[in-house]
């Protein structure tokens, strides 16, 4: 295993990386920088960083499409055939009986998730209702406007969608990092969720 210190990670994009860096970037650029490099090492000191290899999820075929009905999954829990989106009102559950908590230790950021959400460093997608948006605290800068959906479907299960970010979406699953990609994954808690280079350890509520 390869000791924390030598483990890979990208430093945060330079201000102007972003169309909105002059509307939410104000100070000094030095303080910005220090910050997310700070945070970037309190969560490899509280262990939220580990070695890991990247799981590629099956490509979905060229004919592939998706229903109304409860999705059908494989062995790993991804659904098989998907052409649509886990905040498309088809999808969700109006009234989730499950509620979840995630949590991130470097920023300090708590969510309850008693509905679907869309997360992201500002969001600018037009969520259906039943559905809420969420601005995620980014002092790293790695998390895309649109970032990443978690849904419940309409028997209460919860997943989560990569909405095409810059950084990914990952579960961390032990010793492996799988990468949210091209059709949502199931989600079972309690689990730890990277989501550009934010954690967030997510727990059921009892």
């Amino acid at each position: 295993m390869l000791p924390m210190n030598a483990l890979p990670f990208p430093p945060p994009p330079e201000i102007g990386w972003y169309d909105d860096d002059a509307a939410v970037v104000s100070g000094n650029v030095n303080e910005v920088g220090e910050s997310a490099r700070k945070l970037s090492a309190d969560a490899a000191r509280h262990g939220l960083i580990g070695a890991v290899a990247s799981t590629r999820l099956q490509q979905p075929s060229a004919d592939a499409g998706w229903s109304s009905s409860k999705p059908e999954t494989n062995g790993e829990g991804d659904i098989e055939d998907w052409d649509g989106t886990v905040l498309s009102s088809s999808f969700m559950s109006e009234k989730p009986k499950k509620r979840y908590r995630l949590h991130n230790d470097a920023t300090g950021q708590d969510i309850v998730l008693g509905t679907s959400v869309l997360l992201g460093r500002n969001v600018s997608a037009t969520v259906p209702e039943g559905a809420m948006s969420i601005k995620l605290a980014d002092p790293t800068r790695t998390v895309s406007r649109n970032h990443a959906a978690l849904s419940y479907d309409k028997d209460g299960v919860l997943w989560i969608e990569d909405y095409e970010s810059l950084n990914g979406t990952y579960i961390i699953d032990g010793d492996r990092e799988i990468q949210i990609k091209d059709r949502p994954i199931q989600v079972v808690a309690p689990t730890t969720l990277r989501i550009g280079d934010q954690f967030f350890a997510l727990t059921e509520e009892g």
